[in-house]
């Protein structure tokens, strides 16, 4: 099971670097299936040629769902980065500045300028950076929020569960409500872990510890939890079948202050 779930959100650039959300996670949470794939990585040795980019492409829904599910199981050694686009022809009137801009944000896995382009008409770019850890650009950051509440129900799921004996049914939970997942928008701006390692069960209540964890890019391999650092719980009733965010308004109003919404 996965101990911990990191989120740092960009609301500039709308990018979220995450760990413990991976490509499956991605795949079966979004709305806005890709139908085609530009991939960053020029030596992959997946999809075929496209002359006018010198780039590989994954055409087509079918295809798209394919590459996903070989990404999904790890069956691939290749860096796992993209960029979606609507449709073939558009492709082919990209200029050489904007090609040479997309291979710039293939290496760099970092955008010159927007990471959502005029001609590709694209809702993402993905770019796994391993060990759990990914950093993908959401054209509406909805589409995080629900992935974000189906890898959190589904981690509870099994934390409620993990013990049970065989021959018992699983207890169901409830999935988060995104506009709850939204409240706690601002806190992840400032980069914040839910930890399922330090997580309890108190009067049927199951509390997700959230700590904020600054710019941790590599720190989050072997996060130290701090009192100071703890800015709230993620609570889940078990037997009223709820969610609800208890969060210390003091760091919220300082968060809030220090985004530029006061």
């Amino acid at each position: 099971m996965t101990d911990l779930i990191y989120v740092h959100i960009d609301t500039t650039s709308n990018a979220i670097l995450t760990q413990g959300i991976g490509a499956k996670d991605f795949h079966q949470g979004i709305v806005h299936q890709p139908k085609n794939l530009l991939l960053l990585n020029p030596s992959s040795e997946l999809g075929e040629f496209e002359p006018h980019t010198a780039m590989k492409i994954i055409r087509g829904s079918e295809a798209v769902e394919n590459y996903f599910q070989i990404v999904s199981k790890e069956r691939t050694p290749e860096d796992n980065k993209w960029i979606d686009f609507s449709d073939l022809a558009i492709l082919k009137e990209m200029t050489p500045l904007e090609i040479s801009e997309l291979l710039y944000f293939g290496h760099t896995k970092t955008h010159l300028h927007s990471p959502f382009f005029y001609k590709l008409q694209n809702n993402f770019v993905f770019f796994d950076l391993k060990d759990s850890i990914a950093r993908t650009y959401y054209r509406y950051l909805d589409e995080f929020y629900r992935i974000l509440s189906n890898k959190l129900t589904h981690l509870t799921l099994e934390a409620l569960n993990d013990k049970r004996s065989f021959f018992r049914k699983p207890k169901p939970v409830e999935r988060i409500n995104l506009e709850l997942i939204k409240t706690l928008r601002e806190v992840m701006r400032e980069g914040i872990i839910f930890s399922f390692q330090q997580a309890v069960t108190i009067d049927d209540n199951f509390q997700i510890p959230i700590f904020v964890v600054g710019d941790a890019h590599f720190r989050i391999n072997a996060p130290v939890f701090k009192d100071e650092d703890l800015v709230g719980h993620l609570i889940y009733s078990t037997t009223k079948k709820t969610w609800q965010a208890k969060l210390d308004e003091e760091h919220l109003a300082f968060a809030a202050l220090t985004s530029g919404l006061y």
